[in-house]
């Protein structure tokens, strides 16, 4: 797996702010230094992963300088010791919560339930303090991998909230928090589908050990288990994009359940036939926008839409931006 070469450009920047030898950090890590005046390149992620962990130690500061108030190194995977003593994820989060209070005033994170969906907020201390939202990407990551390796599942996100405008490498958002991506928003933080919150906690301090030995290189990829009834309907739906999605009953059979059953999951799930096929649509669409120099209509057509008018105005509810804007922030 790979990361866009932006983030080895800010994490080299943000080392020689903090006063750390940004050029020992990037040869310690096995990356060269000329990637970062390269243009579309990217770089393995345990690279990456390497440049986060030496910046973490060297400061003794996984919020890496970027609040008023450090966080010890180590809060996180204490956070996990704490988590794993709990039985559902609704009291692992509620865990989780106390403990971040209890131990830096870096950001407050607080759980909100509604009828459907739970919301996990983060209210950072100095949320302006950063040009690049590092700390901010950081944390979303942090919570939203933890809670799925605890419950062993692919949380799927509802919404994800950021508080500040889509940045230059908004492509990889698509990755690394799939869901619904609202910018500029009130807030920081994501929603999901409160019955995750009942889900077991089946992880023990046995197996935390080699889940915080590989983090952060898992932050920057997603979740690898989904036993998650939408996640099969969308591979199903990857498959078909281009030639046109199933019936509800022919998708539900190509999952061995009646359409009855499928559509019960998926609502348990916080989701729907619907939201699915759009996410599969957004997800090719991004793709083709960002690797083909297709015009708009053609993508539109490529995705299942007749008429690009109705593509580019599905796009901007997916994403904010019109496929045009889009593309051209990206580039």
């Amino acid at each position: 797996m790979t990361a866009s070469k932006s983030f080895i450009t800010d994490f080299y920047g943000l080392a020689k702010e903090k006063g750390l030898d940004a050029d020992d950090l990037l040869r310690n890590a096995g990356i060269d230094k000329a990637l970062i005046d390269s243009s579309n390149s990217r770089a393995p992620s345990e690279k990456l992963a390497s440049v986060v962990i030496n910046i973490w130690d060297q400061l003794g500061d996984e919020a890496m300088g970027l609040s008023g108030s450090p966080i010890p190194r180590g809060a996180f995977h204490m956070m996990g010791k704490l988590a794993v003593g709990e039985l559902t994820l609704r009291k692992a989060l509620a865990a989780g919560i106390k403990f971040y209070g209890m131990v830096t005033d870096a950001y407050r994170v607080s759980l909100e339930e509604g009828e459907e969906h739970a919301t996990l907020r983060f209210e950072m201390q100095y949320p302006q303090q950063e040009r690049h939202y590092l700390f901010a990407e950081i944390t979303s990551l942090a919570w939203h991998r933890m809670a799925s390796w605890l419950i062993a599942e692919h949380i799927i996100l509802h919404d994800v909230y950021f508080d500040y405008p889509a940045p230059s490498h908004v492509k990889e958002y698509v990755y690394l928090f799939p869901g619904q991506h609202i910018f500029d928003a009130d807030f920081l933080g994501f929603s999901l589908s409160k019955g995750f919150l009942d889900r077991e906690i089946c992880q023990t301090r046995e197996s935390l050990g080699a889940f915080i030995q590989s983090c952060p290189v898992e932050l920057f990829h997603q979740p690898k288990q989904d036993f998650t009834v939408s996640g099969d309907l969308k591979r199903v739906l990857r498959k078909q994009v281009a030639e046109g999605f199933p019936r509800l009953r022919e998708a539900a059979e190509s999952l061995h359940m009646t359409k009855r059953t499928m559509m019960r999951k998926l609502k348990e799930e916080g989701t729907s036939y619907q939201e699915l096929k759009d996410l599969v649509r957004r997800d090719r669409a991004v793709y083709l926008l960002k690797t083909h120099q297709m015009p708009v209509s053609k993508v539109a057509e490529e995705v299942g839409f007749s008429d690009p008018a109705v593509f580019a105005r599905s796009f901007k509810n997916w994403t904010g931006m019109s496929p045009s804007h889009y593309r051209s922030v990206t580039d």
